[in-house]
């Protein structure tokens, strides 16, 4: 009866031991990935990892809102979709880089802040649609917003 007791006291936190032990071992994905943006060959990289080849045609900073609308919602939830990190940065300056892309009438913005991409999108001047970097349409979105 004695031994019973035993087990049953160093068991329950021998099995907690066990699955801390195994939970502190598992890999642990971030929510978003952080993709270093500093320089324009790190932009370009990237892009080039996209399918993209692009010049750089203006940049220019920017403060990222810190009040959600419906629109801006649709934006973040494309950046949510491409795993970059938007809306942690509500609020902050970044700096919006815009290149015409090399065979093809389409542009694309990356936003950076703190020395990584936050947001990236490619579209059509005048047609109001953002695409995700691999040129699939996403949504309308005004074309105030785009320019």
């Amino acid at each position: 009866m004695k031994d019973y007791l035993k087990y049953l006291l160093i068991l329950p936190p021998a099995l907690l031991c066990g699955v801390a032990v195994i939970l502190s071992h598992q890999k642990k994905t971030p929510a978003t990935d952080e993709i270093r943006a500093v320089t324009e060959s790190d932009r370009s990289a990237w892009l080039m990892l996209q399918g993209w080849n692009g010049e750089l045609i203006s940049f220019r900073p920017v403060t990222v809102p810190a009040e959600v609308t419906e629109t801006y919602q649709i934006y973040a939830g494309l950046q949510e979709r491409q795993r970059l990190p938007l809306m942690q940065y509500a609020g902050k300056h970044g700096v919006l880089y815009t290149y015409q892309l090399e065979n093809s009438d389409l542009y694309a913005e990356l936003l950076t802040a703190d020395g990584i991409l936050i947001g990236a999108q490619c579209y059509r001047s005048g047609e109001g649609k953002t695409l995700t970097m691999h040129g699939n349409p996403v949504t309308e979105i005004p074309e105030s917003y785009l320019r």
